[in-house]
């Protein structure tokens, strides 16, 4: 019955997930293509619109431009004419030019718009609104303006320029002799900005967009910073060598139209942001709408799951983090029906594997300590053995002295040895420990043996489990300097490590360990088994075993060894502060 149920469940999350893939991806699907179909209409649309609008803009600069050109005909009048002819009778003709050009401004639309006209002779007699008759500076023929017109006499030039500290713009034409076609003059007609930039300013407020207009010599007419530094070399060189078009780099969409009658680049451009604003606001109703639609789904399996499948997977879950030795797991359940029943069975079962658990380790941590006791036990009464042996023989020697300071030494060690039944005493203790046990051992090994410390003393008040030292300066004399011929020494260094634990290092210049057996010892420590009392390495297994069942890891010793140079073995313990 319950194998049918776990079937029915199984098929019906089945049939839920490939609900799911037949619902969603079609309706993204199906939004993702509607947006790029909106998106392309709309784009379109808006390239389109730019352009009519960019040609509206060139319109109107070409009316201004037009209406203006039409002052250029007073040059080819009669007067004008006499005026850069005649040498010397000029008054006259120059009343006559003014009258002209005042009728001209009563008569055409844009006249408002100039600021000055100026009729000026190759010979630098002029006349003006502003002057009336004067005389240029024979310099001021030989500018640019005038030199190239006289290379190209039927080309009117249009530069912008600043006139009494205003923007303008500069339009020169020549004047051209019916009777030898050649150029006796010039007409220079100064046109406000202001007029260009109302324009610009009025089609920038109605379509949040920015004109940039260039001259036929690259010049840039009502400079837009942003514009000039976004454009790229190759997209200049698409403007130029086009006469309209559009194109869009980056994040902004560019179009393009030329005058025919100026040759002005007409430049505009637009954030793709304002283009794609109608197609963003499709895609957001299609993301609103899909998206709505999927959270519903997976709500809905979500519901359904958390009735039918989510406490089978929770429970496996819980089942994955025991094989893994987690036992602090806890299983709520939240129901009445036979899973929740086997969830209430596998926490009685994790509560009584724990409780077994602890009663194991309690019962072998208590196997553990007895046995190191009783290893304690036994390496205690062979020094003793040792040291009252040396005693006699120094009484035999009449050396009372010695026999005073080594019987002083053995009383001193066993009273650390005691401690009172505390397994915890402080490092500076340890250390007096190691110094007695050494002045028993200097007694028997003076002629060969050297004994240094070198500690830090900030770690002589932290504690250390009692004789923990001493079983390493005993190995370091037995196993390798008693088998050195020569003098040796054992160097005691005491510091901190970078990580803030303590590190003593027992370092001895004896016969060292070959590869082999040094790979044997470091088995050993790490399965913590001795090799034995006469093979060595007893007392270290023991120290290796006490600091790990004290501490765990990564606390306990490490040996390095060279044959024929010495050893270090080197003990870390926390920095532990004794109180």
């Amino acid at each position: 019955m319950n194998f049918i149920k776990w079937v029915v469940s199984s098929l019906r999350t089945k049939f839920l997930i490939m609900f799911l893939f037949l619902t969603i991806f079609p309706l993204i699907l199906v939004g993702m293509v509607s947006y790029m179909k909106s998106y392309n209409i709309i784009a379109q649309k808006s390239y389109s619109l730019g352009q009519i609008q960019v040609a509206q803009v060139r319109r109107e600069f070409d009316d201004v431009i037009h209406d203006i050109k039409r002052f250029t005909e007073i040059g080819k009048k009669e007067s004008t004419v006499e005026f850069l002819i005649d040498k010397q009778n000029t008054a006259e003709e120059s009343k006559s030019i003014l009258g002209i050009i005042k009728l001209y401004r009563e008569s055409y639309q844009y006249s408002g718009s100039i600021m000055n006209i100026k009729i000026i002779g190759l010979d630098g007699k002029a006349v003006s609104e502003d002057r009336g008759v004067h005389q240029l500076d024979r310099e001021a023929l030989t500018e640019p303006p005038f030199v190239k017109l006289l290379d190209q006499p039927a080309k009117t030039l249009i530069e912008p320029i600043y006139k009494n500290s205003n923007p303008a713009l500069s339009m020169t034409s020549t004047i051209v002799s019916d009777q030898s076609n050649e150029v006796i003059g010039f007409i220079n007609i100064v046109i406000k900005a202001t007029v260009f930039k109302n324009i610009l300013q009025d089609t920038s407020q109605k379509t949040s967009s920015t004109t940039q207009i260039e001259t036929e010599t690259g010049k840039i007419l009502f400079l837009h910073p942003h514009l000039t530094k976004t454009l790229s070399i190759s997209d200049k060189k698409t403007i130029e060598e086009n006469k309209s078009g559009y194109f869009t780099q980056g994040e902004t969409f560019f179009v393009f139209d030329t005058s025919d009658l100026t040759d002005w680049k007409f430049i505009r451009y637009t954030p793709i942001s304002v283009i794609s604003k109608e197609a963003n606001e499709i895609r957001s109703l299609i993301v609103l709408t899909v998206g709505s639609i999927v959270i519903l789904s997976i709500v809905l399996y979500f519901f359904i799951t958390s009735r039918l499948i989510l406490p089978l997977r929770t429970l496996k879950e819980k089942m994955k983090q025991v094989s893994q030795g987690d036992l602090d797991v806890h299983l709520d359940n939240m129901g009445r029906d036979e899973i929740a029943d086997l969830g209430e069975n596998f926490n009685s079962m994790i509560m009584k594997i724990k409780a077994l658990l602890t009663k194991s380790v309690n019962e072998q941590k208590q196997l553990k300590i007895a046995e190191l006791r009783t290893m304690q036990a036994q390496i205690n009464p062979h020094f003793l053995y040792n040291s009252l042996e040396t005693i006699i023989w120094m009484a035999e020697a009449k050396k009372s002295q010695h026999v005073i300071e080594i019987t002083k030494a053995l009383s001193h060690f066993f009273r650390i040895s005691l401690s009172k039944g505390k397994d915890l005493i402080t490092l500076e203790d340890e250390i007096d420990h190691i110094k007695n046990y050494l002045t028993i051992q200097k007694m028997r090994y003076q002629d060969i043996l050297d004994i240094t410390f070198h500690l830090n003393e900030d770690i002589l008040k932290h504690e250390i489990i009692k004789l923990t030292l001493q079983p390493l300066v005993e190995n370091a004399i037995y196993h390798g300097i008693k088998n050195k011929r020569g003098k040796g020494f054992v160097r005691i260094k005491g510091d901190f490590t970078p990580e803030g634990y303590i590190c003593i290092d027992v370092i001895d210049n004896g016969i060292g360990i070959k590869d082999e057996k040094l790979k044997d010892i470091r088995f050993q420590l790490s399965q913590g088994v001795p090799f034995g009392k006469d093979q060595g390495g007893f007392g270290m297994v023991n120290v290796h075993q006490r600091i790990f069942l004290y501490y765990g890891e990564p606390f306990g010793l490490t040996i390095n060894s060279w044959y024929g140079s010495g050893t270090r073995v080197s003990l870390i313990i926390p920095a532990e502060r004794g109180y």
